[in-house]
């Protein structure tokens, strides 16, 4: 097999697939990871993929949702400076709320060492960390699987919910656009977050630089309906200065 004929198969590998690792490559193709690396970096250049760290995912245009696998390289520092900053609106003995995403996994990795805490989530990233902790009280919410969210969503999620309150919550969104709607793609996604944020005293949103001059389909609400929204949005710009109008919780880390 040459290389045009390797490459070709690798993209059509990643468009059926959406994403695939250079270790998964190498081993179907049997051909060493250095060289689907050099394949993927070519394949890359030509703007036919986009690279993460141990792989590639397919460049689509209308491909508005990445999975968390990529989501999870993106921003890591900026995120983790957005959950350090979480760390003060959290009390010994809060029944405290994470929800899916990425900077919320961020947030969980954080808040662990409070005392007394009931832990809530219906993300798997965040059960299967806080898992791992002992001595902390962690309850799982049931729902329908979804792969991209990497948690349990929908009808059966919402009605377990409301069977509790909750002193804070932390969510995470795909988009926050100049007015300050906070969107999503998935329906089932924005329901879930809704009927946690109304069983929860202080609502708080997380989101990272990446997530701002974006609209998607579903809208969860608005930034003024959060008691805190913290990024690492610079606090310089026009659109941090208008959002910070709308809600002067708004906090750049």
């Amino acid at each position: 097999m040459n290389q045009k004929q390797r490459q070709d198969l690798i993209v059509e590998r990643i468009r059926m697939t959406g994403q695939v690792t250079t270790k998964e490559l190498a081993d179907e193709l049997s051909v060493s990871s250095m060289t689907i690396g050099r394949d993927l970096k070519e394949l890359a250049n030509q703007q036919i993929v986009e690279l993460f760290h141990g792989g590639a995912v397919y460049k689509d245009a209308n491909l508005l949702e990445y999975p968390m696998s990529i989501k999870e390289d993106v921003s890591v520092e900026e995120k983790k400076m957005i959950a350090k900053y979480c760390k003060n609106l959290v009390k010994n003995g809060d029944a405290v709320f994470i929800e899916t995403g990425t900077t919320t996994l961020f947030v969980a990795q954080e808040l662990f060492s409070f005392k007394y805490c009931n832990f809530f989530s219906n993300s798997l990233l965040v059960l299967n960390a806080l898992s791992k902790i002992e001595g902390i009280m962690l309850h799982s919410i049931p729902g329908k699987y979804r792969e991209l969210s990497k948690g349990f969503l929908g009808i059966e999620t919402a009605s377990y919910i409301r069977s509790y309150h909750f002193d804070i919550c932390f969510i995470g969104t795909e988009g926050i656009d100049a007015q300050g709607n906070v969107t999503l793609l998935s329906e089932e996604d924005t329901f879930t977050k809704q009927a946690i944020m109304a069983q929860s005293k202080i609502n708080v949103l997380v989101a990272d630089h990446t997530k701002f001059e974006k609209t998607f389909f579903c809208k969860i609400g608005s930034i003024c309906e959060f008691d805190w929204v913290i990024t690492d949005l610079n606090e310089c710009s026009e659109l941090f200065k208008k959002l910070k109008q709308l809600n002067p919780n708004l906090i750049s880390v």
